[in-house]
């Protein structure tokens, strides 16, 4: 009746608390409908139900930030619907370490996996008992894993199918660097695609690849589970083919005796001359597609002053005036163009199966790729392993449900920060101390920026402890850091350049190309195993052609980078996300 007072009987106060309770419940899922952006999104596409958003992880093999100019559809991908970050830098520039800090969430000195095989590196190294997919799973989703996984998979078990993977095709090394004649590890069944020699279009190993992941995708959504799907494409990276000397090359017969000698008189005449990297085969459709394409404008290519540059990179034969050895940059460089094309309808088709199937937009997509690629710049034929700006920028994009896109992110960012970000996305519970953080907050609000510096390190720089100007000479840090440089700055094992020759390179035989180093949006600060030391000053320097690192004018800012270094050279979890103080101006 109107005006009586409110009386609470017996019972009213259970009925206000389940009222109460029911309000906060509907509250609470609003916030992780806000934060992990599936509201509103059903099992179908239609339906009311609740599901967590799908994952999909593409990732590359050396492509460099410059090449994703041929790529048309997926910077229409994520151009509309994503975010790009431009300051992008994966923390060790080489193939395993870089995969597994992907995995771990970690850098290299703390996961363990410091080269590409052992016995400091190799998939063997990294504890696959405790990655990302084993959270993912955790946290109720179907994972599938598609293609290459860290250095050395399957040389042991090619059986092996590691945790946390519900439906695994992975590639076995080292057929893994075969664009055809590969073998997969399918479930635990071993499955071989095509012949080496022979360019069979339907079992090209990129077009495979796809198709397995648009059928997962398609099967996972009509079962109404949320998916994390990783695929791992080969294309960039050269191939490993016993017999060819060029890409896409005729088979070379084998050797006799007298043929034998020749071959060793042939390696012995090239073993000072720059060893280039070949190109993976294309997919018959784009081979040609650049065969006129001329290098990029690159003003350090082929640098003339090197007397800023540590001693093994002063080694290096100039490229300036060589002009056989600048074509067979040139061809590697077109041949490593046209094997992107076929990435690049890859990630068409996925997206496009997404769509079909209702997922799209309760789909987050990444990707990126693990290392750069240098093509001549500082005098360094091809390769990577260094934290310059031609091996340690690389692509970077994501994209999903509450990301608007249409404006790139300027936040410094890192492979550290992928595990970080894709389980904030499932809301998975990682099993480690997580040394990267998530980007989301990033590609939500573009605008959002800190001063986290990254770090680079490889080989003897990835200790918690930092280099000093004596470091040992000896072990296996040593070893791999000599064979940087030496010139084998891919450290791919079988796959790398110049492993077949009977005699090494000569040039920098002696020097370490071990190192720390840290970036901020400003500076690049290099500091070597053997003492060498490189400053650049990316505002004034982009190029990275005039190290300050002896420079008086920037002495106090060396000194503040090197107390910084220092520091985040051993961090661990939040450690490693401290804001870099101010920086002095130079004077």
């Amino acid at each position: 009746m109107e005006g009586t007072p409110f009386r609470r009987g017996p019972g009213s106060w259970a009925r206000i608390w389940v009222a109460l309770a029911a309000t906060l419940a509907v509250v609470a899922c609003g916030l992780a409908a806000e934060r992990y952006g599936w509201a509103g999104i059903g099992d179908d596409g239609g339906s009311e139900a609740k599901r967590k958003p799908n994952v999909v992880m593409i990732m590359t093999d050396d492509q460099w930030l410059e090449s994703m100019r041929v790529m048309d559809r997926t910077r229409e991908v994520f151009g509309d619907g994503g975010v790009t970050f431009e300051r992008y830098y994966p923390s060790m520039p080489l193939c395993c370490p870089s995969r597994s800090t992907f995995l771990s969430g970690q850098f290299a000195h703390n996961n363990g996996v410091r080269h590409n095989s052992s016995p400091q590196g190799g998939y063997a190294k990294l504890n696959h008992k405790n990655t990302l997919p084993v959270w993912m799973q955790k946290a109720g989703y179907v994972t599938s894993h598609i293609g290459k996984y860290p250095n050395g998979y399957g040389k042991r078990n090619p059986k092996e199918v590691p945790p946390g993977w519900d439906e695994w095709r992975g590639s076995v090394d080292p057929t893994t660097y075969r664009m055809w004649g590969y073998r997969l590890n399918e479930n635990g069944k071993l499955k071989t695609y095509g012949n080496p020699n022979v360019e069979d279009p339907k079992l090209y190993q990129t077009d495979v690849y796809r198709d397995k992941a648009a059928d997962f995708i398609k099967r996972k959504s009509a079962q109404g589970k949320p998916f994390f799907l990783d695929v791992a494409f080969l294309a960039p990276h050269g191939e490993l083919l016993d017999g060819r000397k060029k890409q896409g090359g005729s088979k070379q017969p084998g050797p006799g005796k007298t043929e034998e000698k020749a071959e060793e008189a042939d390696a012995a005449k090239e073993a000072d001359r720059p060893q280039v990297g070949p190109a993976p085969r294309p997919a018959p459709r784009h081979k040609g597609k650049f065969a006129d394409e001329p290098l990029p404008e690159m003003p350090a290519y082929g640098e003339g002053d090197m007397s800023d540059k540590p001693q093994f990179l002063r080694d290096y034969p100039k490229l300036g005036q060589d002009q056989e050895t600048t074509k067979e940059i040139t061809q590697s460089y077109r041949g490593r163009l046209e094997a992107l094309l076929a990435v690049d309808e890859a990630v068409g088709k996925l997206v496009s199966t997404l769509r079909e199937a209702g997922q799209l937009d309760n789909t987050y997509l990444l990707f990126a790729s693990d290392n750069g690629f240098f093509f001549g710049q500082h005098n360094v034929p091809t390769g990577k392993f260094l934290p310059h700006e031609a091996s340690g920028h690389v692509p970077m994009m994501l994209r999903g449900p509450g990301i608007e896109g249409g404006t790139p992110s300027r936040e410094m960012s890192s492979n550290v920060d992928l595990a970080a970000t894709i389980a904030d996305i499932g809301g998975a519970k990682p099993g480690l101390t997580l040394d990267g953080r998530s980007l989301l907050p990033f590609a939500r609000d573009p605008s959002r920026h800190t001063d986290r510096p990254i770090l680079h390190e490889a080989a003897e720089g990835a200790r918690r402890s930092p280099v000093g100007e004596n470091p040992p000479s000896s072990g296996a840090d040593a070893a791999s850091g000599r064979q940087a440089a030496k010139g084998d700055l891919d450290q791919d094992g079988e796959a790398s350049p110049g492993k077949t020759r009977k005699r090494p390179p000569r040039h920098g035989q002696v020097y370490s190309a071990a190192y720390e180093s840290i970036r901020t949006e400003r500076y690049l600060y290099v500091r070597y195993t053997k003492g060498g030391r490189e400053l650049y000053d990316l505002k004034t320097d982009p190029y990275e052609m005039s190290s300050k690192h002896d420079d008086p004018a920037y002495a106090e800012v060396r000194k503040a980078l090197e107390k910084a270094l220092t520091k985040l050279q051993g961090c661990t979890g939040d450690e490693c996300n401290t804001n870099v103080r101010e920086l002095p101006e130079p004077k």
